[in-house]
């Protein structure tokens, strides 16, 4: 399980086949629901790597042939496509919240400010900014930036709104 993942360790316990310990640690995540979503929450940070194969594989899955995205990128390493990126408001929120019946993406907006490299380390932090019902549905608004994790710069900001799910359905 991914390190930024909050965990709190259990006690060490025995396999049964000899001794050997393991360890198991109990998810200390909030359950995705209306009550446990508050404006004012800071989610995040998470971190990882602009990885090649992800970019390669996207590319690919998208016909797009561009040479900015290819291991022969000109000027250094290649770019990741602007889009790639758009669902890391998912990672803050798994690494956040459990279970729930998820969302419906209602809107987002993204700011490009500069180009994600491969092999770039990616700091992601967001906030929840706005919950609300709205004909009987209940939304939230999660808002974060995505920045170079060595130097502070900022690479995206954006912002999506989403309508949270009820037992399999729209609330």
């Amino acid at each position: 399980m991914p390190a930024n993942l909050i965990q709190t360790p259990a006690p060490h316990l025995r396999d049964g086949r000899g001794g050997v310990e393991a360890s198991v640690s109990e998810d200390t995540r909030l359950l995705m629901c209306e009550e446990n979503l508050k404006a004012g929450m800071r989610l995040g940070p998470i971190f990882y790597t602009v990885p090649a194969q992800q970019v390669d594989s996207f590319t690919h899955a998208l016909d797009d042939h561009n040479p900015l995205f290819a291991s022969s990128a000109p000027g250094g390493a290649p770019l990741a496509p602007p889009t790639m990126r758009l669902l890391d408001y998912a990672l803050l929120i798994a690494a956040h919240f459990r279970g729930g019946s998820g969302g419906v993406h209602a809107k987002q907006r993204m700011e490009l400010i500069e180009p994600m490299r491969v092999g770039q380390s990616v700091r992601v932090d967001g906030t929840v900014t706005e919950t609300y019902r709205k004909r009987g549905k209940f939304y939230f608004v999660l808002e974060y930036e995505q920045r170079d994790a060595e130097s502070s710069q900022l690479l995206v900001r954006q912002e999506i709104t989403a309508v949270l799910l009820k037992g399999g359905g729209m609330q």
